[in-house]
């Protein structure tokens, strides 16, 4: 198969498969490699940012506790904690305790924006910005936690020096420490959600945490506080996929997130950043890498086409000149321009042009001379269309004086001549060609008798495919003349008409003697029909004389046609 291809589109081949595919298919490689360790850093980056900022928050989460644990055992809380409408309020020492701790707390943690305190009478206790809001339900979720500490998601209050804000609050009862079941109080802690982030600030990308329910706890962008993150996907990554990072597109720009559960709560903390920016100076490395594979094919686009225009055009000319020649058309000439082995090749092709056209000439006058001669000596033959009109008038003299037979073979014989003629037309059907051997065959069967038998199978579908006329009778005269001559036995005669694949095959068979005994008589016969079939269609096509055990089988290899070939102006040149 690959013989058979030309030199343009082997070239191409080997350039496409050798060149340039390794190299793109390598160049792919690298690239995926360097963008697979860029990931892989990526990912380290905001792991080591976020295992940096979750020891952060969780020192936050377990000092505010510890402030909260405080509070039980400390004699002042459980004094203010105690007090009845039917016992003295706290003494001043309890309350000076208290109010101290408290300010010393909010003056160290900046983060802590407000304390509440609930005794078990009823008595409030406030310190730091003065809030208000409705937080009945943390209160409730503080008494169904029976003491253990309650974080609340983020939501908003309206604070009496700044306004509307964010905080996020940690509701815990106070037990009794001597009866613990038995409770006491609520404390409240309130943390600026602002003010906590600040501290958790990275330098590139965005922290976010969020609960598992979706809902924002912290995040730079305000007005996604305390709301439900409008990502769904990235929810379900956030509560249930096992791969800590989530590779994602928005506004034609390429983001990953990584998460990291908070121990001991229901966040989950998140970094989102841009890889572009992340990594932007690492992705220089792949940038190069493709316009180095995209230099390369530039260069070898260029190479390529230098080498077809010096080398594979001027051969492509040559065979365009070649299949020119082939048509007949001896205006066909290649220009030369350089003297190298395909400039040689031209020179030899034009000088082979000159010198057949020269010997197509000279034959062409012979040729001339030889028809001239054929065309006198038809004129001194007798009329065939007088001669056919002669035999049917025979015909029908002989069936009205009954000789039935008589017209019969004359009939048969008018078909046989009435073929030869056919209008001087070269091509009949297979059908047309099988109606004719059957009348030359019937009249050899009249002048035979007994010694000749014949059977004619032909393939429904082939015909009215056309085949050059009188390509079997030569071979069915030969199987009488040559291999039934003072034959012991019965001569039969077998002919099959079938297509194989794009082929129409003719099988001449007979139970004869076989070509080794005939030979040298019918040597001249096949060898001429042989030519003729050779010259009408050229290979693959042609006469195959197959060798069988006894007679001989003579096979006829031709071309599938649906409509006949005018030879008269494909040979104009030939």
């Amino acid at each position: 198969m690959i013989r058979n291809w030309g030199l343009k589109k082997k070239f191409m081949i080997i350039f496409l498969v050798f060149i340039t595919l390794p190299t793109v298919c390598y160049g792919i490689l690298i690239y995926y490699q360097t963008t697979e360790v860029l990931k892989r850093q990526l990912e380290e980056d905001i792991l080591e940012i976020l295992e940096k900022d979750e020891q952060s928050l969780l020192s936050i989460i377990r000092d505010v506790e510890s402030m909260s644990s405080y509070m039980i055992y400390s004699e002042d809380f459980r004094t203010f904690f105690k007090t009845t409408q039917e016992t003295p309020l706290a003494d001043k020492s309890s309350m000076d305790g208290i109010k101290g701790y408290f300010t010393f707390q909010l003056m160290s943690n900046e983060y802590i924006s407000s304390i509440l305190l609930k005794g078990g009478n009823g008595e409030e206790l406030a310190f730091g910005e003065p809030v208000f809001g409705n937080e009945d339900k943390l209160d409730q979720a503080a008494i169904d936690g029976k003491g253990s500490p309650i974080w609340s998601d983020t939501y908003g209050v309206t604070s009496g020096w700044d306004g509307k804000k964010y905080v996020i609050s940690l509701s815990r009862v106070i037990n009794d420490l001597n009866k613990i079941n038995q409770p006491i109080g609520i404390v409240r802690i309130r943390l600026d959600q602002e003010k906590i982030k600040r501290n958790l600030e990275v330098k590139q990308g965005n922290y976010l945490v969020m609960s598992k329910s979706g809902e924002v706890i912290l995040h730079s962008n305000q007005e996604l506080i305390g709301k439900k993150y409008n990502d769904p996907a990235f929810i379900d990554w956030v509560n249930h996929s096992e791969n800590l990072a989530y590779d994602f597109t928005k506004n034609n720009h390429n983001y990953k997130a990584v998460k990291k559960k908070l121990s001991g709560t229901n966040w989950t903390s998140i970094v989102i950043v841009n890889e572009e920016h992340l990594v932007k100076e690492l992705y220089t490395v792949r940038n190069s890498i493709r316009n180095m594979i995209f230099l390369l094919l530039i260069c070898g686009i260029i190479a390529f086409y230098g080498f077809y225009r010096s080398n594979i055009k001027r051969v492509i000319e040559l065979t365009g000149q070649t299949h020119q020649l082939e048509k007949g058309d001896f205006s066909a000439n290649v220009g030369v321009s350089t003297n190298d082995e395909i400039g040689q090749l031209g020179k030899q092709f034009n000088k082979m042009v000159k010198t057949i056209q020269r010997h197509i000439d000279t034959e062409y006058k012979l040729t001339i001379k030889q028809k001239e001669s054929e065309l006198k000596a038809l004129q001194n033959q007798i009329d065939p269309h007088f001669l056919y009109n002669t035999l049917d008038m025979i015909r029908w003299t002989a069936r009205l004086e009954n000789a039935m037979e008589t017209g019969q073979q004359i009939e048969q014989l008018s078909k046989v001549f009435r073929m030869n003629l056919n209008n001087g037309k070269m091509w009949v059907t297979i059908e047309e060609e099988i109606a004719y051997i059957e009348s030359y065959l019937e009249l050899q069967k009249s002048r035979l008798g007994e010694r000749l038998s014949f059977y004619i199978f032909i393939d429904e579908q082939i015909k009215r495919s056309y085949i050059m006329k009188q390509l079997m009778q030569p071979l069915v005269e030969n199987c009488i003349q040559h291999g039934f001559k003072e034959l012991p036995r019965q001569g039969i005669i077998t002919i099959r008409c079938y297509q194989v694949e794009n082929q129409l095959w003719i099988d001449v068979i007979d139970n004869g003697w076989g070509f080794e005994e005939c030979k040298q008589d019918t040597g001249y016969a096949m060898k001429n029909l042989k030519e003729r079939l050779e010259i009408a269609f050229g290979e693959p096509y042609g006469l195959l004389v197959l060798k069988v055990e006894s007679g001989a089988l003579v096979r006829l290899i031709l071309p599938i046609l649906w409509q006949p070939i005018n030879m008269e102006k494909s040979g104009e040149h030939s």
